[in-house]
């Protein structure tokens, strides 16, 4: 038998021997190089799994936030909210001032309104006359109006509020219809 006969008998006969694969035609992976992958793997996995907790750890950390930011910008408008309530109850004979009470409900109003602006929230207000736009009102009614064009809004009963281009509520409004 030459060199070749036995390389030949090498090659044709099964790896054996646990934890080895075949690497190629004539040899087998050591166990180190196998030991060294498993601890790579093992690293990898863990890596993995910290990724996976720094995510869960901002997204909780972005949520918070953002509820801080709406909460921070919201505040004023219950500040005002009590103040027109204690306005009201200050007056004389416990009788509420009604221009008090309107003025601070207005500018409750205002502070809702400019908090939610401050966070992106725009109010949808159609006003009369303007076109009925499907994607932006509901149209809960309709009637028959002489000075206005069909399928023109007639009166809003519920503002609408969006985000960007998502609608969080359609305005609410009556529109016009053929008389």
């Amino acid at each position: 038998m030459n060199q070749d006969d036995i390389a030949d008998e090498t090659a044709a006969a099964p790896q054996q021997g646990a934890g080895s694969e075949e690497a190629g035609p004539d040899r087998t992976v050591p166990a180190s190089d196998v030991e060294e992958l498993r601890e790579r793997l093992l690293r990898a996995l863990a890596d993995a799994e910290n990724a996976r907790k720094r995510a869960d750890r901002a997204r909780t950390e972005g949520r918070e936030t953002g509820i801080s930011d709406l909460a921070s910008m919201i505040v004023p408008a219950l500040d005002s909210l009590d103040l027109a309530i204690d306005a009201a109850s200050r007056t004389e004979e416990a009788q509420p001032s009604f221009a008090s009470l309107l003025d601070g409900l207005r500018a409750t109003s205002r502070a809702f309104v400019d908090g939610l602006a401050k966070a992106g929230v725009e109010r949808i207000s159609p006003q009369k006359g303007e076109a009925f736009d499907p994607n932006r009102h509901d149209a809960i009614a309709s009637r028959s109006d002489d000075e206005t064009a069909e399928g023109l809004v007639l009166e809003t009963l519920q503002r609408g509020y969006k985000v960007g281009s998502r609608l969080i509520r359609p305005a609410r409004v009556v529109i016009s219809s053929a008389g």
